[in-house]
């Protein structure tokens, strides 16, 4: 039976990032829509209301019979003084807790461009990390209250996103689906990942058939040479 997950973005409209004209909550809706996307295709049984109140949104959680309760957020700090970096928040560091929060860490840190203030946070007082039932893994990020991770952050709601569902899938051991690959010429999808190469031409002169490669790589095609002796 698929692990159930259940994804908590932020509601927290008034927290305004430092460029963008935007907030915590509009990115942190995108960021959850992206991690529900991966997970789901990874095989998980997601569920995000994207409902507005925290407490609702646990209750749902544990009604859902969550395995794992993600809430997904951006950081700040009073004095606006720290330079940035992802924040993992669990109820205590310790057993699984510890180990689930560190997969997501793992996935999530290397792409978020602050390091200071990287690190694993034991929250027994934050509410979703108590009154969820289910494993909880409160992912901060980055500090939206600086230039340099609020512009991350925008521009990488996807990456973000997807970052969280793949430390999700490493934790529970869970192989990672296939990024869909497209052809860099067309952009459609390539069939289960696989090119189909058609070779077409023979040449005894290696100047004919360099012309010949030099015509379709000009009509918007790749080729190659091979010698056959």
């Amino acid at each position: 039976m698929a692990k159930k997950i259940y994804i908590s973005p932020s509601n927290q409209s008034g927290n305004l990032y430092a460029t963008g004209s935007t907030n915590e909550m509009v990115q942190c809706h995108k960021i959850a829509k992206a991690c529900v996307a991966y997970l789901k295709k990874a095989g998980f049984d997601v569920m995000c209301t994207y409902n507005l109140d925290m407490y609702k949104r646990v209750a749902e959680s544990n009604s859902f019979g969550a395995d794992m309760h993600v809430a997904i957020h951006t950081n700040a700090t009073v004095r606006h003084n720290v330079t940035g970096g992802t924040q993992i928040l669990l109820y205590s560091l310790a057993g699984e807790r510890k180990k689930a929060g560190q997969a997501v860490l793992d996935r999530l840190a290397p792409i978020t461009p602050g390091k200071s203030a990287e690190r694993l946070i034991e929250k027994s007082d934050f509410y979703e990390c108590r009154a969820a039932k289910g494993l909880t893994v409160y992912c901060e990020c980055e500090f939206h209250d600086t230039k340099t991770g609020s512009d991350f952050i925008i521009k990488n709601t996807t990456a973000g996103g997807e970052a969280i569902a793949k430390g999700i899938c490493d934790y529970y051991d869970v192989a990672l689906p296939e990024k869909d690959i497209t052809d860099k010429k067309t952009n459609a999808p390539i069939e289960n990942g696989t090119l189909y190469v058609v070779q077409t031409g023979a040449f005894s002169s290696k100047k004919n058939a360099e012309n010949y490669l030099k015509s379709l790589e000009k009509a918007g095609f790749e080729g190659f040479i091979t010698v056959k002796n």
